[in-house]
């Protein structure tokens, strides 16, 4: 599965970016979220590995977000 969205926020790169990364502030802004736990690689770099819980509903969904690309 493929997905992608784009939001403009107007603050400094460095700042949003800094934010994103955060799995502190996941909660702020993925509906659902539950825990995130690294797997492999360094942390938001090429090829690192994470799982994703969130709540949808009634069902828990788990995931393997791999980052391809960090750009």
């Amino acid at each position: 599965m493929k997905y992608s969205k784009e939001i403009v926020i107007d603050l400094p790169r460095e700042e949003v970016i800094a934010k994103m990364e955060d799995p502190k502030n996941f909660k702020h802004w993925q509906k659902g979220f539950i825990s995130y736990q690294h797997v492999t690689g360094n942390p938001d770099q090429d090829q690192s590995r994470s799982k994703l819980k969130y709540k949808m509903g009634k069902r828990e969904i788990e995931m393997i977000e791999t980052i391809e690309k960090n750009n």
